[in-house]
């Protein structure tokens, strides 16, 4: 189970043009995230497709010891060197926005099959614990973390294709549930507890897992390494 206990996260949203969705997927599950992972204090990753709202189409969650692995040798030789399908891959990526946070509150406990995610535009910590505290008590809901993000950590060093997406970007929650139904049922409340801690519910999406992948499995993946003409 990636379980996100560690004390940094980095938070992913990207889409992708369309005609290559069937491989993007078969990318990331196949190479990118099996790579990235071996990087030590990296703890394991899980990818979410987007159900309804305005943030990107997928979020992808790496669980990290620190955040302090983003700048360590093994993580900058990868970004500095990719792959000949990484490469490939970037130009088409759409709306791609990159959180590098420290984790700085967990409620709960658990990995849910779906999730909602707000990006938010402070970190004021009495205001967003005051809405994790209320958050969990709802029945749909498993568990909330609360995202802060790293202002040391640097960009990557490339170019993503597409425009930058003008979301919040100080950090951000995220709220796990059991079920996609009882998320979406549950929205009017999340917005609820989110506005009475004045914190912006605009951006809140909902995601449904599609893909999750801890250290311990690394050794059992068949590698791919370019698409299937």
């Amino acid at each position: 189970m990636i379980d996100l206990t560690g004390d940094g996260v980095l938070a992913l949203w990207n889409g992708v043009e369309p005609s290559r969705k069937a491989e993007y997927d078969a990318w990331h599950t196949r190479e990118h995230v099996a790579e990235r992972i071996s990087v030590p204090g990296m703890r394991g990753a899980r990818r979410y497709v987007r159900l309804s709202g305005p943030l990107p189409e997928y979020l992808t969650l790496y669980a990290l010891d620190d955040t302090s692995v983003l700048t360590s040798e093994p993580y900058r030789k990868l970004l500095d060197n990719p792959t000949v399908w990484s490469k490939s891959m970037r130009p088409s990526f759409r709306g791609f926005m990159r959180l590098a946070c420290r984790r700085v509150m967990t409620l709960g406990g658990g990995l849910g099959g779906a999730l909602a995610a707000a990006a938010i535009d402070e970190t004021n910590l009495p205001a967003l614990r005051q809405a994790a505290e209320t958050l969990i008590t709802q029945p749909a809901v498993t568990v909330v973390h609360v995202l802060a993000r790293d202002p040391d950590i640097p960009d990557v060093p490339f170019k993503i294709g597409g425009d930058t997406p003008a979301f919040p970007n100080a950090g951000a929650i995220l709220i796990e549930s059991y079920d996609d139904n009882a998320l979406s049922a549950a929205l009017p409340a999340i917005k609820g507890a989110l506005g009475r801690a004045v914190i912006s519910a605009a951006t809140l999406t909902t995601y449904r897992l599609a893909y999750a992948l801890d250290h311990a499995s690394l050794d059992r993946i068949e590698p791919m390494t370019e698409w299937p003409s």
